[in-house]
């Protein structure tokens, strides 16, 4: 039979324990099944339990001395301390309110991850330090069969600052599989409830043909609740010198991150190498947002040396915008900073300025939705004249101011039949200087007016099995005229065709160029949804035009009085499957463009890949056709290993662009990672390169492990 302290207390008159000290909302309470006393003392046995100020303890014998105020406590006991604090031990004097403790062959649990085993424990009176002795810490399960655990760090005395969540080893050793690999007379380490601190992360080596063989050791700043600092120094025996950086900061209507880097090494002797990111987000009044996003690199090949990206023009974007229901508004400015060999920048149009103000009118108007647009364009390019055998337009400047109206209106009649009636007017004026296409006629203006209806038919049909299919096919004619003012074309270089855009009124991404023309954009769509969570789907289309206008090149599809057919097929399982396959071809089956994803996620395993085909297109910088394979892989090798492979292949040239393997080991307690990566691309200031990393992160200690793997009896 258990009895409950509360009630004794009430009678007793040394009840009180330390009345201060176990004040919190309310006086203690013990339960347990037997409980003896006197003047002095009082016992309690079996199944012991007491709860004072959140903490809770649990023991097979409990003796209270009245004349000393304290609790002698006889194993084995447990003693939770909050919801990240368990300590496990064999002996223990306390406090009445469960502080002040001295504790005997003791085992400190914290946040379930890291244990700290100790002869002795002891904590002051006020909580906040516990101090361990002949300690052995680890956050690896410990077998009978295999005692020695992966890693653990032997002191002689540890204290944990419960306040600052510090742990302090004194005279530390630190082993792996029982073998000492390091010793530190002092070391400071964070337990596992802190998120944030000022220390030393994990370290990574790494070797490569180009930087050598070397280590980073990323040091960590906080530099307040909203602010951190990581400096990244990188050092090889290659006379490869580097510092990275990252800075991060938030605010009450925004955040910024930089990120960069400061490097001297052989690739380029005696120079001074870097590069430096800048990203941030901030509120404004009124709804506005301020975007940026700045980049910058010291010369063309420093971010793939050093494995940071593998852009070959950097953007740097400034941009305020406001979005609302109705509008949306937009002012940006953009440069770019080419890094393609045989580019130069001063050809390259920079700055890009565009001022843009999109309104659709919230009510009807002709009993249909109305969109208007308007826009002012400019860039600029540094180059002044064209270079002796460039193209017309490597010197040319534009200007535009540009306003358009789409409307559209949609009935759905009896039979189901959805019929939506299409208008618009686009207008733009121009100002080009330097391009000797536009000598005489420099300033100008355009006027594209558009009209045409759209008719779907969906069908709907069910099985028994409770699959639901659905079919869709559309018709849509628009007129267009075909004899407009030309234009310079600066923002639709490389138009697309695909199921996105086969019943778009322009097919061009920018304003530039608009689709001329009547056409005929004609298709049919299927769909089948399954009770299990499978759905599968087919688009077909194609476009006929009454007159070839010549504005789309061969190897976009979209060339000719005839489009080439678009195909389309997708089949998805929620998260565990899905493929997209999508293919332009001509009548003869030649195919212009084909593009194959896959991903397939189990239980092992994780695959992504992609097979794309292009046709050649000088004009688009692709002189030769594009058959790429690329390939994402990773399976579970065992319990705790994982392999990875990476590849990217080029059918056409027949070599591989890269290609990479790893293998990590993950268990409760430790992450191993080792990787292995070669890039077989050069040019005349590249030479390829292999580059192998290591890295090793342990549990309790900045790094999170996997709970969910426990380690068997042994590695």
């Amino acid at each position: 039979m258990r009895w409950l302290l509360l009630a004794i207390l009430a009678c007793l008159p040394f009840a009180g324990l330390s009345q201060d000290a176990l004040v919190q909302d309310g006086p203690a309470t013990l339960v347990a099944d037997r409980i003896a006393f006197d003047a002095a003392t009082l016992t309690a046995e079996g199944n012991v339990e007491i709860f004072a100020q959140g903490r809770v303890l649990r023991a097979r014998r409990v003796t209270y001395d009245r004349s000393t105020d304290r609790i002698t406590v006889e194993g084995p006991l447990t003693l939770l301390d909050g919801p990240d604090r368990i300590l496990v031990a064999d002996y223990a004097e306390l406090g009445a309110d469960l502080r002040g403790s001295v504790v005997a062959g003791a085992r400190l649990v914290l946040d379930q991850q890291l244990q700290i085993a100790a002869t002795e424990v002891a904590t002051g009176a006020e909580g906040r330090y516990t101090q361990l002795y002949q300690t052995v810490a680890s956050s690896c399960e410990v077998c009978a069969a295999y005692p020695v655990p992966i890693w653990q760090i032997r002191a002689r005395r540890v204290v944990h600052d419960r306040e600052e969540r510090q742990l302090y080893f004194e005279n530390a050793r630190f082993e792996v599989a029982g073998v000492p690999v390091a010793w530190f007379p002092r070391l400071r380490l964070p337990d596992p409830t802190l998120e944030r601190t000022t220390g030393v992360l994990a370290p990574r080596f790494s070797a490569d043909d180009l930087l050598g063989t070397g280590i980073e050791v990323p040091y960590f700043i906080t530099l307040g609740p909203s602010r951190d600092l990581t400096l990244r120094p990188f050092v090889t025996n290659q006379e490869t010198r580097s510092l990275g950086f990252r800075y991060r900061q938030a605010f009450d209507a925004g955040d910024l991150l930089v990120t960069g880097a400061v490097s001297r090494d052989e690739v380029r002797p005696g120079e001074m190498r870097g590069y430096v990111f800048a990203e941030g987000v901030f509120d404004l009044p009124r709804d506005y947002r301020l975007e940026f996003d700045l980049e910058g690199v010291s010369d063309d090949n420093y971010l793939l040396n050093y494995d940071i990206t593998e852009k070959d023009r950097l953007d740097s974007r400034a941009a305020i915008t406001r979005i609302d229901r109705e509008d949306r508004l937009l002012a940006e400015i953009i440069t770019f900073d080419t890094l393609r060999e045989g580019e130069r920048n001063r050809f390259q149009p920079t700055p890009v300025i565009t001022i843009e103000r999109q309104r659709r009118e919230p009510r009807a108007v002709l009993g249909g939705d109305l969109v208007w647009t308007l826009q002012a364009h400019a860039r600029r390019r540094k180059a002044s004249t064209v270079p002796e055998g460039g193209p017309d337009d490597a010197a040319r400047d534009v200007e535009r101011m540009s306003a358009a109206l789409a409307w559209q209106r949609t009935h759905i009649t009896a039979e189901g039949l959805v019929l939506t009636g299409l208008a618009g007017l686009d207008l733009d004026a121009y100002s080009v200087r330097q391009d000797p296409d536009f000598a005489d006629d420099t300033t100008f203006a355009r006027a594209v007016p558009h009209a045409g209806l759209e008719l779907r038919l969906p069908l709907g049909k069910g099985s028994r099995s409770g699959a639901r299919h659905v079919f869709e096919p559309v018709a849509q004619a628009l007129f267009v005229p075909s004899d407009v003012k030309r234009t310079p074309d600066e923002d639709s270089l490389t138009p697309e065709f695909d199921e996105g855009n086969l019943f778009a009124v322009s097919r061009f991404a920018g304003r530039d160029r608009r689709e001329l023309g009547n056409r005929l954009n004609v298709g049919l769509s299927y769909t089948r949804f399954d009770p299990s969570g499978w759905q599968t789907g087919a688009t077909l289309g194609r476009v006929w035009r009454d007159r070839d206008n010549e504005q789309f090149r061969d190897g976009t599809g979209l060339d000719g009085t005839a489009s080439d057919w678009l195909l389309a097929i997708s089949a998805e399982d929620g998260d565990r499957f899905g493929v997209e396959s999508r293919a332009l071809f001509d009548d003869a089956l030649d195919f212009t463009q084909s593009e194959t994803i896959l991903g397939w996620q189990g239980a092992r395993y994780l695959l992504e890949t992609r097979y794309t085909w292009l046709e050649e297109d000088a004009t688009a910088g692709r002189p030769d056709a594009t058959s790429e394979w690329e390939l994402d892989a990773a399976y579970d090798l065992t319990r705790d290993w994982t392999g990875r492979v990476n590849w990217r292949y080029e059918a056409v040239t027949n070599e591989a662009s890269r290609a990479g393997f790893g293998l990590t080991y993950r268990s409760d307690c430790v992450t191993v990672a080792f990787d292995v990566e070669r890039r077989f691309t050069s040019n005349d200031d590249l030479d390829t390169s292999t580059r192998f990393g290591f890295g090793v992160d342990l549990a309790g200690f900045g790094a999170d492990g996997d709970r969910t793997r426990r380690r068997r009896c042994g590695i």
